[in-house]
C-alpha cells in the first residue's frame, strides 16, 4: 500500500507542498523523502496512526532540507532503517554541518524554521543500483535539480522527485513548473528526463506534490516547458544587463499556458509558487551566464 503523508509547515504557510511517501508491504516498509526536521513529530504521529513499528528503508531523492532535513531524527526513531542516497550526498548526511550552514545562507529564516539537521550514522547509509527486497526498487541517477538527485522505480510506482519540476493537479488540468535552482545545468536535466523515460508506464509520485498516471504527458510537458523557460530567460538576459525578474515572470506567464494555470491554485499556494519561480529563473540566469562566459 502506498500513501501520501502531508507535512505542512504552518509557520511558512506551506500546505500541499512538503510530503513523504509511505509504502507498507509484507516484504518491507519504506519512506521516500521524510521531510524537514520541524515536521518529524507530525510524521511520527502519522506513522504511529498507521501502525508502523519498523522502517526497513528510507529513500532520499535528494538532500535539500525540505526533503531530507529530518533524516537524522528518523534514523534515531528507527535505527534499523537503511538510508538510500546518492554517493555525493553521503558526506553531508554523516556530517551535515556544511549542509546546514549552506542552507542558512541560502534560505535564511526558512532554514531556521525547517530545523537543525542531525547526522546519520554511516552504517545506516546505502548507495546502490538495486535495492534487494521482493519486487525490487531501481535507483536512477537524475542530476539536474541537484547533482545528487535520483529517482526510484518499482513495479507499481515511480518516485520522480523534482526531475519534472513542481506539480499540482487542478480540477480539469495540471499545473507544472520547472524547479531549477542554482546550480542548474540544462543538459543534465534533459539527459535525466531521457533516463527515466522507460519507467513512465507506472504512476508518478511527485515530491511536490501528489500522484499522476500519465507519465508520458508529464515528460512531454516538462521537457517543452524547460526549453521554453530557458529561451524566454535568455531573451531577457541578452537585452538587459540586469534582467527584471518580475518582467521575466510576466513573459513566462504569457508564453507558457501550463504555468499560467497558476491562477487556478489556492491563494497561499500561488503566493509560494510566485516566490519559488524566482529561484527557478535565477538558476537559469546563472547557467546562461556561465555558458557564455
Amino acid at each position: 500500500m502506498l500513501d501520501l503523508i502531508d507535512l505542512d509547515v504552518p509557520e511558512l504557510g506551506y500546505t500541499r507542498f512538503i510530503s513523504a511517501w509511505l509504502y507498507q508491504g509484507t516484504e518491507a516498509n519504506f519512506l521516500v523523502d521524510p521531510g524537514p526536521a520541524c515536521t518529524t513529530r507530525m510524521l511520527f504521529d502519522e506513522l504511529d496512526r498507521r501502525g508502523i513499528r519498523r522502517l526497513d528503508w528510507v529513500f532520499l531523492t535528494h538532500i535539500h532540507m525540505d526533503h531530507s532535513g529530518g533524516i537524522g531524527h528518523v534514523v534515531r526513531r528507527f535505527p534499523e532503517a537503511k538510508v538510500v542516497c546518492h554517493e555525493k550526498a553521503v558526506q553531508h548526511l554523516v556530517d551535515p554541518e556544511r549542509l546546514w550552514e549552506g542552507s542558512l545562507k541560502i534560505l535564511g529564516n526558512v532554514a531556521e524554521v525547517y530545523g537543525k539537521i542531525l547526522p546519520v550514522p554511516p552504517e545506516n547509509i546505502v548507495t546502490a543500483g538495486e535495492i534487494p527486497f521482493e519486487g525490487g526498487v531501481r535507483v536512477i541517477p537524475t542530476p539536474g535539480h541537484a547533482a545528487h538527485h535520483q529517482c526510484f522505480a518499482g513495479k507499481d510506482f515511480f518516485f520522480c522527485g523534482e526531475v519534472f519540476g513542481i506539480f499540482h493537479e487542478l480540477d480539469d488540468s495540471i499545473y507544472l513548473r520547472p524547479a531549477t535552482p542554482p546550480v542548474f545545468v540544462l543538459e543534465d536535466f534533459l539527459t535525466s528526463m531521457d533516463a527515466v523515460t522507460p519507467f513512465l508506464d507506472r504512476p508518478l509520485c511527485f515530491s511536490h506534490y501528489g500522484r499522476w498516471f500519465d507519465g508520458l504527458q508529464i515528460l512531454e510537458t516538462a521537457r517543452a516547458q524547460l526549453l521554453l523557460w530557458v529561451e524566454v530567460v535568455n531573451r531577457h538576459r541578452t537585452h538587459n544587463e540586469h534582467p527584471d525578474i518580475q518582467a521575466i515572470i510576466d513573459d513566462l506567464t504569457a508564453a507558457d499556458p501550463v504555468y499560467a494555470r497558476k491562477k487556478h491554485l489556492p491563494p497561499q499556494i500561488l503566493k509560494r509558487e510566485n516566490f519559488f519561480s524566482i529561484n527557478t529563473i535565477r538558476g537559469m540566469l546563472q547557467y546562461l551566464e556561465k555558458k557564455d562566459g
